[in-house]
């Protein structure tokens, strides 16, 4: 009867299946729970509180700097979980092969960015609405947060396929702010670009206490940027459980152009 079930189930597209599963751990893991109410903690304060050099970077920094940074935690934990469980054996004994499982993690990890995708246009309408911008943000600006939420979570897939210590994610989450804070505060140079967390606004001689400008450079190209650096995560984190790595390998390589081209691109 067992075997009859477990061929049944097996006819099913198994990753889809368990890419569902692993979507829905991600999304309410009490790592990205914290995420979520950090990002709803701040946009209550800007609210309350609302101008707009806060609320352009309620869109453009919110995402990346709470649930983005919180998704490497929880992502490391879910894909070391069984581990960490002691489950090894019984999860081998199961009909989906290692490899299915790990891309079933990697097509999880869009879920969380999409679902910040969806709150940063809400959070965008809701302060065109209350017409709190001077200037409201631009496709990149609004897309660029979400797709830190999917680093960030492919990020910590990797992390967990080659370091699955419990104090890697933590350090990987220090190292990011320190590196974002680093980078950031050349403000003037190319550096402040490569971050994941970059503002656009301009505090120009107000020191933050009013509008002056948006920063130079491409928000668009910026998104590419990400997009290229997120890609890499992906490609070794597959490399790990990968049976044949030239694809994977070649991927790689695609998404490193993509990242230097964008990089390039988009300074002023």
């Amino acid at each position: 009867m067992t075997t009859v079930a477990l061929a049944h189930r097996a006819q099913w597209p198994v990753v889809p299946v368990l890419a569902a599963k692993e979507a829905r751990r991600l999304v309410t893991h009490p790592a990205t729970l914290v995420g979520w109410g950090l990002l709803a903690f701040m946009f209550a304060v800007n609210v309350a509180d609302a101008e707009s050099i806060s609320a352009f970077d309620m869109v453009t920094t919110g995402p990346t700097f709470y649930p983005g940074l919180f998704c490497v935690l929880a992502a490391h934990m879910v894909t070391t979980r069984d581990q960490r469980a002691g489950g090894g054996e019984l999860v081998g004994s199961v009909p989906a092969t290692r490899q299915q499982r790990v891309l079933a993690l990697l097509v999880a990890a869009s879920i969380p960015a999409l679902i910040a995708l969806g709150l940063n246009v809400a959070i965008r309408a809701y302060f065109v609405w209350q017409d709190v911008y001077v200037e409201a943000p631009g496709v990149g600006h609004v897309i660029q947060g979400p797709v830190t939420v999917l680093g960030g979570a492919l990020l910590g897939i990797m992390l967990g396929l080659w370091l699955p210590q419990r104090v890697v994610p933590v350090l990987a989450m220090v190292a990011l702010v320190a590196g974002s804070v680093a980078l950031s505060s050349n403000e003037n140079g190319p550096g402040a670009y490569l971050g994941p967390l970059v503002s656009w606004v301009d505090w120009g001689p107000y020191e933050g206490r009013a509008w002056y400008a948006l920063e130079a450079g491409s928000p668009g190209a910026h998104v590419v940027y990400l997009l290229g650096m997120t890609g890499l995560a992906g490609c070794a984190a597959w490399l790990r459980v990968a049976r044949v790595r030239w694809p994977a390998l070649a991927l790689s390589a695609a998404f490193l152009a993509l990242a230097i081209w964008g990089g390039v691109t988009q300074l002023p």
